[in-house]
């Protein structure tokens, strides 16, 4: 059985960071004079060519924190100086570079190949293990914007194996976030919060000032989606006052994210003008990237704001910036350029944009990449188990025969009980599982029972109305009228007598509309489409749009679709007093969708109580009776959209 999701309308999902862009603080120290170090390469005045690369190395870094077009070319110079010297662990140096530069910039295609090069270069140099491995931890990160999730996270577990071996603290806690971010886009938050809170802890201990800025805007992400804005806020500001004179880069990101949780507290104009500056910070150092999540956001906000042609003006800007290996953000743009079209009544744009997110949503989240994240997380940590163990082993063995069988035998005692604990553990979860299965089999049953009831009895008495009672009504206006013609009524009395057959004609029109809407002829003989269309244009302020293929469904699946839309625009009419309704029905080959929007008073759909039957419940039954999906985006006093799926 699928689950039921409701979300409020909006930008829930933010992109989190990555922490593998850093200036290598090893490698340049803060209190490195930047003038001094461009004078030095304007003079020349260099022992040896090795001299040279290092001071290139030096200013790269420390331009990458405030200026990525200047480190960009600082960089290439040092690859091809390295290159013609042949000098070849500063060529890997400097692959490096180009490759975080280019990750910063959203070019995440290069920045893969000059990172391989790089990790191929030290490979081939004795003793460069540690170069080697920060190279790994940039392209974990690329891969992970990618959609390569299988490859990242070997490439994290690899890292951390390694920083753990050395306690090299400050590398420890940026893997560890890292491998947060990828739990977050994953789609478990709970997991990315854990790696991140703990790479916090890490970072201020060792007093790690970049990662720690990068954690804290993680943080407000996590804040962001669920619903914690002030909290949010608090860690978003820490970041931002730590960011401003150091980092403009991700100063700008971190921009986006705490603007973000400004718009949610209702200060919408702080929020637009975080979201103008850093798109200025990012134009100004090329970053590709962060234009296109820029871009996206501010169009979100004129969205929102129900100015739909500024939204999708700006999705299309956005789209300039778009780069197919920036998969994330960009079926995020395609989601707001599809919303903005529909109600611009641009439908063909709107049917393009669908299918372009639906199809990069079905090549990234197969149902296989979370698990494959989990099993690599988990293999690492029982390795990580086992080397404690052999190294407790090795530690023992200098110990007495004695003590040493003694403590083999409490191991094997403890891992006894442990097993057989789980085992217990194991068996009556299952049992649980299989019970709580049975139930919801055994509701789901009974209320397709009850639905299959109630159409079988609105169908008996569209017919008894129509056929029996309709009948007899036409019958009796006959006679009366054919009476009219043979008696002679007091002038006084025809008036009356013409009132009583016009309220009999109403009578019948009113029965024959209840008898149709219990169970519409049109559905029984030409489908849903038609029943729809039949039932909207009966209603001046409903619109209905149709996509797709018509072709006849399910009997059952029919009437189910026909009575939500039915109940969901009776609820906006009566309950929002909406003055415009749009209705949506798309009919593909392995699926339905169904939206309604209205421009009513809207609610917070936390306030739902699930307890009470009748409304949206009722809705909510229909749909998990037949295995389906609903979501419902609503703000007060911004209007209510619902839409719901089901698989064929």
């Amino acid at each position: 059985m699928k689950k039921l999701h409701i979300m409020k309308i909006g930008l829930n999902i933010l992109l989190v960071w990555s922490i593998c862009t850093f200036a290598k603080v090893s490698a340049v120290g803060q209190t490195v004079n930047i003038d001094s170090l461009n004078a030095l390469i304007k003079n020349k005045n260099f022992r040896s060519i090795s001299e040279e690369l290092k001071v290139l190395d030096k200013i790269c870094n420390k331009y990458i924190e405030s200026d990525l077009p200047r480190a960009e070319k600082i960089a290439i110079d040092m690859l091809n100086l390295a290159s013609k010297s042949k000098e070849f662990e500063f060529e890997s140096i400097a692959n490096e570079n180009v490759g975080r530069i280019l990750y910063m910039q959203g070019r995440i295609d290069s920045s893969i190949l000059f990172l391989k090069r790089a990790i191929d270069g030290f490979n081939a140099i004795p003793n460069s293990e540690k170069e080697q491995i920060e190279s790994k931890t940039y392209l974990a990160n690329a891969y992970r914007v990618s959609a390569k999730y299988d490859e990242s996270i070997e490439l994290y577990n690899q890292a951390l194996k390694y920083y753990e071996s050395k306690d090299d603290k400050i590398w420890t806690a940026k893997v560890l976030a890292n491998i947060g971010s990828l739990y977050y886009t994953a789609g478990n938050q709970a997991k990315g919060e854990e790696y991140t809170l703990k790479a916090l802890e890490m970072q201020r201990k060792s007093k790690d000032v970049q990662g720690e800025v990068i954690s804290l805007v993680n943080l407000t992400v996590f804040a962001l989606n669920n619903g914690n804005y002030q909290q949010g806020i608090k860690y978003g500001d820490e970041a931002l006052s730590k960011l401003k004179n150091t980092n403009r880069t991700y100063y700008a990101s971190a921009l986006i994210r705490v603007g973000y949780c400004y718009y949610r507290t209702g200060n919408k104009t702080k929020a637009i003008e975080y979201t103008n500056e850093a798109i200025k910070i990012q134009k100004e150092n090329k970053n590709i990237s962060g234009m296109l999540e820029s871009y996206r956001v501010l169009g979100d906000y004129y969205y929102e704001t129900k100015d739909y042609t500024l939204a999708k003006k700006t999705g299309l800007e956005a789209l300039q910036y778009a780069d197919t290996s920036n998969r994330l953000d960009l079926r995020l743009l395609y989601d707001l350029l599809k919303r903005a079209s529909i109600f611009l009544n641009q439908h063909e744009d709107a049917i393009d944009y669908s299918q372009k997110q639906i199809n990069m949503k079905e090549a990234d989240l197969n149902k296989d990449w979370a698990s494959k994240i989990a099993e690599a997380d988990a293999k690492y940590q029982t390795e990580k188990k086992d080397r404690e163990i052999e190294r407790l082993k090795t530690s023992q063995k200098i110990r007495l025969i004695v003590i040493i069988s003694l403590g083999l035998l409490l191991i094997v005692g403890f891992f006894a009980t442990f097993f057989f604990a789980r085992s217990l553990r194991q068996k009556r979860k299952i049992a649980e599982q299989k019970i709580l299965q049975l139930e919801q089999e055994k509701q789901l049953i009974a209320t397709q029972s009850l639905l299959e009831g109630e159409t079988i009895e609105r169908v008996r008495l569209s017919k008894d109305l129509h056929d029996g009672l309709g009948g007899l009504l036409s019958v009796t206006k006959h006679k009366i009228a054919n009476m009219k013609g043979n008696l002679t009524i007091p002038a006084d009395q025809v008036e009356i007598f013409n009132s009583a057959l016009e309220m009999l004609d109403n009578s019948i029109v009113e029965l024959r509309r209840v008898a149709h809407n219990l169970m519409p002829e049109s559905l029984v003989r030409y489908g849903l489409n038609s029943a729809i269309n039949d039932f909207c244009s009966s209603i001046d302020k409903v619109n209905y749009y149709f996509y797709g293929t018509e072709k006849r469904l399910d009997e059952k699946l029919e009437v189910a679709a026909f009575r939500i839309i039915n109940e969901l625009v009776n609820n906006a009419l009566k309950h929002a007093h909406a003055s415009k309704i749009n209705v949506q029905l798309v009919q593909e080959q392995e699926r339905i969708s169904i939206t309604v929007y209205d421009d009513g008073r809207g609610f917070n759909p936390k306030s739902i109580d699930h307890s009470k039957p009748g409304g949206l419940n009722n809705i909510e039954s229909r749909v998990l009776s037949f295995n389906g999906r609903m979501d419902l985006f609503s703000t007060p006093e911004k209007g209510t959209e619902i839409s719901v799926e089901f698989k064929l």
